[in-house]
């Protein structure tokens, strides 16, 4: 974790929400931080409740508008690993950049042609899951973050999450992790890059 007096960047384990607003007992990543003596805190962005990963909570109401300008144009580089039931041989075809509209529809998202938010994203390397013939981990540079981006996105490709059942993946462990962001600061401009472990 680090932290400033403008905002905390924290990791969220699998399965912790960001954040539960309709229950303020329930535990999430932001009830944590609180306990940990952090206060004034504002989500910028979120991770699904399933992923894992980077996380950054501005600590003011400055730092919380200026993050998200920066977010808006896009200025931040958020990388993700995500494994898909995919072999490499196949997982490599995907490799480049992707577009689509998304749209959100209950608690799901899913691609039209009309009527949704552009979303961009790169796939940028491909390679064999540790210990699994048949699935594979993708490096993927998110442009825009989108309501379950790359979860949609991938499944529409033809490459389902594995575990992600929602989005019609197979059984298994669900992984999409949060590994790498990089911003400009709110406290001087200064570019700083967060990687998880």
């Amino acid at each position: 974790m680090a932290a400033s007096p403008h905002e905390v960047v924290a990791l969220k384990p699998a399965g912790l929400p960001c954040e539960m607003p309709r229950d303020p007992l329930a535990d999430s990543l932001v009830e944590r931080l609180g306990a940990g003596g952090f206060g004034g805190l504002r989500l910028v962005h979120r991770l699904d409740a399933a992923a894992c990963g980077l996380v950054l909570v501005a600590r003011t109401r400055e730092a919380a508008a200026y993050y998200s300008a920066e977010i808006e144009a896009r200025r931040w580089h958020k990388w993700y690993v995500a494994r898909v039931a995919a072999p490499v041989s196949e997982a490599r075809h995907l490799i480049g950049p992707h577009k689509a509209f998304l749209k959100t529809d209950g608690r799901q998202a899913r691609v039209v042609r009309a009527g949704g938010k552009p979303s961009f994203l790169d796939v940028v390397a491909a390679a064999p899951a540790p210990g699994a013939s048949r699935e594979s981990d993708l490096l993927v540079r998110l442009h825009t973050g989108r309501f379950h981006q790359i979860r949609a996105m991938l499944a529409h490709a033809g490459a389902r999450l594995v575990g992600d059942t929602l989005y019609g993946g197979p059984e298994g462990d669900f992984y999409l992790e949060h590994v790498v962001l990089g911003a400009w600061v709110a406290a001087d401009g200064t570019w700083t890059v967060w990687e998880a472990p």
